[in-house]
């Protein structure tokens, strides 16, 4: 699948660059970030060929594609105002439970941190699809 070789290759590759820029941040949160940069990366298609994958029990993406429910799952996952809008969502409901003293500043700060790199990810992740793979089959 060079579609996902080549979003996990992106992501790794943040991964890399996320670890030495947040050289103030602890290593078990660095490599948090460099996790979810990853997710962020692949979680597009995890959305379209992850789930029908795991309903029809096939990993070939030929067949996943001639799925009916495909091009609907595809649409929802590569729109990026799906996923802002959900991390609005999330942020609130975060910031909720700040606010009544659940979780500490620091834990507030990693998450937001954490949702804006999932973004920054998935937002890297419809530009590679856009500029590279949609061009041809498989790169």
């Amino acid at each position: 699948m060079g579609g996902l070789l080549t979003h996990l290759s992106a992501g790794i590759i943040g991964a890399v660059i996320i670890y030495f820029a947040f050289y103030r941040f602890h290593t078990k949160e660095k490599i948090i970030f460099g996790l979810v940069f990853i997710l962020g990366n692949l979680l597009p298609d995890l959305v379209d060929f992850g789930i029908l994958g795991v309903e029809m029990g096939s990993l070939n993406p030929s067949e996943i594609m001639k799925n009916p429910l495909f091009d609907a799952f595809a649409l929802w996952g590569h729109t990026f105002s799906n996923w802002a809008v959900i991390a609005l969502v999330f942020w609130v409901v975060v910031f909720l439970i700040y606010e009544f003293e659940k979780i500490s500043k620091k834990t507030l700060i990693v998450m937001i941190i954490s949702t804006i790199l999932i973004l920054i990810g998935i937002l890297i992740h419809l530009k590679i699809d856009v500029l590279v793979i949609e061009k041809s089959y498989w790169i």
